[in-house]
């Protein structure tokens, strides 16, 4: 990595219009979303084309024609949770799950997709500005409960790990534009009784999670939980395993909340 020599440029991952600074290598770093791209170039490149309003067509397919609903066995979300929340995936020759696309929408219409790869670089297809929070076009506005968390993939899990029966959604840009993505969809948010945040247990989770009481009502933030149970449990290759943690999770919870 060199030192900067480009800045105030727009960020392919968070939407920002101007976070991002360049090396004099051609990676580059977005101060908003802390999204790192190898080659900001060429992260660029699947916003040249003019997708700001797009429309699925009849046949409901994706931006790409290469990714198809597959079982996120990487990170052990099953077929049919995927389908629900129409995230689809790429794999490679041997069968290896090599990208997600998560899609975005706007007025349930889907208007882009995020793209995943298996080393944990992300791009865009068309913009995600003005879209919902992952898994929102999912949930019926209202109700008694809902959980926001850290990722997409966190966000499946518990989804059924709740047993595909309460709404979960995943903010867009990592914790560091949570704030902006909550505040955005604040009405969404907070027309749940509950609201459940489940960010990462490490410094930026953390400081993204007390930045959401600047606004949620506190009469519907229940608590929060701080641990990295959901990223530990999508690595579990044995659901008794999984549901052993999740009871870990809660009992660890409610003992922050007696010391809290």
């Amino acid at each position: 990595m060199g030192d900067f020599v480009e800045y105030h440029k727009p960020c392919p991952s968070c939407g920002g219009s101007d976070p991002v600074s360049i090396n004099s290598d051609g990676s580059a770093k977005c101060f908003s979303c802390d999204a790192f791209f190898k080659d900001y170039e060429s992260a660029m490149g699947g916003n040249v084309a003019d997708f700001s309003s797009y429309k699925r067509s009849n046949d409901n397919m994706p931006f790409t024609n290469n990714s198809v609903y597959h079982a996120l066995t990487d990170r052990q979300i099953s077929l049919n949770t995927a389908k629900i929340y129409g995230v689809r995936a790429v794999k490679d020759s041997e069968g290896n799950i090599t990208e997600h696309h998560y899609p975005a929408y706007i007025n349930n219409e889907e208007v882009a997709t995020k793209i995943r790869r298996s080393n944990k670089t992300f791009t865009w297809i068309g913009s995600p500005k003005g879209t919902g929070l992952f898994g929102q076009q999912i949930a019926q506005t209202g109700g008694k409960f809902i959980t926001v968390t850290e990722g997409e993939c966190d966000a499946m899990a518990a989804y059924e790990l709740l047993g595909s029966k309460w709404p979960v959604v995943s903010i867009k840009s990592g914790a560091s534009g949570a704030a902006r993505d909550v505040q955005e969809n604040l009405e969404f948010i907070e027309s749940f009784d509950t609201v459940v945040i489940n960010f990462d247990n490490d410094k930026v989770g953390r400081e993204a999670a007390k930045k959401l009481l600047v606004f949620l009502s506190p009469a519907r933030l229940e608590y929060f939980h701080y641990l990295m149970i959901l990223k530990m449990l999508t690595k579990c290759s044995s659901r008794a395993s999984i549901k052993l943690m999740w009871l870990l999770g809660g009992l660890l919870r409610y003992i922050h909340l007696q010391a809290s």
